[in-house]
């Protein structure tokens, strides 16, 4: 079996070369070499650290790559605590603390993200293009200024953000879609993109098809139930009417 050092060299020339599922099994063996204690205490302190960081990096971002947000949380972890202990080796800290806060945000783990931007220096929220993404994304979520986050998609620091900013465009527009469902007995195809923020009418219409809205005349056809008395009830008319406020604003912008 090859060395930790020539594995780490096998890893940063695949990673170099985006052979990501190559990555994959080198990270596999990599992590059995990392659990040889005697060939660790062997090592150069220094080196090790320089291997573990690529270890922690590489996995993160290669778990971004393939979907797996899970992995990605499990090594983005891992990163940011060797980045406390080596602060030396922290050149990429700001891209997983974004990178970790965008995971945060599109799961709605509201509480972990604040908790973790407190640690953040306040400088970087606004000035690091890394921190103030998923910060200015977080106060659009908040304001129910929807196109924000869409437009956000277009303009984004590194191309790992766009599997978390897709995973809360998809929630942005399941959550319009529901309080159309609620509050609109019919709806024409048009008025639909653009509450729904989709660039192009196939696209809505893919969307609608797995809701399975009925199509008539070119508009969506809704069954709207009537409101049960013992339940609290949702203004999802004021929902919806935000929703094509801020969607009007996003056709001005572009």
């Amino acid at each position: 079996m090859a060395s930790l050092q020539q594995l780490h060299a096998q890893l940063l020339s695949e990673w170099k070369g985006q052979k990501v599922d190559s990555v994959i099994k080198i990270l596999t063996q990599m992590a059995t070499a990392l659990h040889d204690k005697q060939a660790l205490s062997a090592m150069d302190l220094n080196a090790l650290n320089v291997i573990l960081k690529d270890f922690h990096e590489v996995s993160a971002l290669s778990s971004i790559v393939k979907g797996d947000t899970e992995a990605f949380n499990n090594a983005v972890q891992q990163a940011l605590t060797l980045y406390e202990i080596c602060p030396a080796h922290a050149e990429n800290k700001y891209l997983m603390i974004g990178l970790y806060l965008m995971y945060l945000l599109s799961c709605n783990k509201l509480a972990d993200f604040h908790m973790v931007l407190e640690r953040v220096p306040h400088k970087e929220h606004s000035a690091n293009p890394y921190i103030c993404t998923p910060v200015r994304l977080e106060h659009s979520l908040m304001e129910g200024a929807y196109n924000k986050v869409v437009l956000t998609e277009k303009n984004i620091p590194s191309p790992y953000y766009s599997i978390f900013i897709n995973i809360m465009v998809s929630a942005v527009r399941r959550n319009i879609a529901e309080s159309i469902e609620k509050s609109f007995k019919m709806l024409s195809v048009k008025d639909a993109q653009t509450m729904l923020l989709f660039d192009k009418e196939p696209a809505l219409l893919d969307f609608a098809k797995q809701r399975q809205w009925r199509v008539d005349g070119g508009c969506f056809m809704f069954e709207v139930e009537a409101a049960k008395p013992d339940k609290v009830k949702l203004d999802t008319a004021q929902i919806a009417e935000k929703a094509i406020f801020y969607a009007k604003q996003l056709e001005q912008i572009i």
